[in-house]
């Protein structure tokens, strides 16, 4: 047991001050032969056995050290899969916008100019509404100043006896028109709704 004493692994022979600045000495050969020596003895092998651990607890240690490994991989690994999701959505959407200006610029440009197609086919189709709306109030507007006139140089004459003999199918020629053109909105408004 000098060899536990002995200058090598005596903490007395070794302060802090000097371990910092001088590099330990190898042990002698004479020190190795004491060690080797000191290991066949019973009471070093007796200590020895206490050290070795039972299976039930190689077991637990074993199982606590893969725990601890399982853990700390998910926690080293968990900013890497983070990056990961946040590269792959970052690859997804480049992708889908790609998709969208190469493979989808054509019908893009196709709904473009039905949308320009639709707009110029209202635009029309409201000039010609508000004409012909106008074209009737002029009409009606003509058509009462006739009567007016006449009634005011004729009072006893009915005024559209005298200034209209044909009224009557004047009449009915634009309710004809008028169902006529309610049909055709009629068409266009379920056209444009489907």
């Amino acid at each position: 047991q000098s060899w536990l004493h002995s200058g090598f692994l005596s903490p007395a022979s070794s302060p802090v001050s000097e371990v910092a600045c001088e590099k330990p000495r190898l042990p002698s050969a004479t020190d190795w032969s004491e060690f080797l020596s000191a290991s066949s003895s019973e009471k070093v092998e007796k200590e020895f056995a206490q050290l070795t651990l039972s299976d039930h607890e190689q077991r637990e240690l074993y199982e606590a050290a893969r725990l601890v490994q399982t853990v700390f991989r998910k926690y080293q690994g968990r900013p890497l899969r983070e990056q990961q999701e946040v590269a792959a959505a970052v690859i997804q959407r480049c992708y889908r916008k790609y998709k969208q200006v190469s493979g989808g610029g054509r019908s893009y440009a196709l709904y473009k100019k039905m949308i320009q197609a639709a707009i110029v086919i209202q635009s029309k189709f409201r000039s010609y509404y508000e004409q012909k709306r106008f074209q009737q109030s002029r009409r009606a507007a003509v058509l009462i100043q006739q009567f007016y006139r006449s009634y005011k140089e004729f009072p006893s004459v009915p005024p559209h006896r005298a200034v209209f003999p044909n009224l009557g199918s004047f009449f009915l020629l634009t309710k004809k028109q008028d169902q006529a053109a309610r049909k055709i909105m009629r068409f266009l408004r379920r056209c444009r709704h489907r």
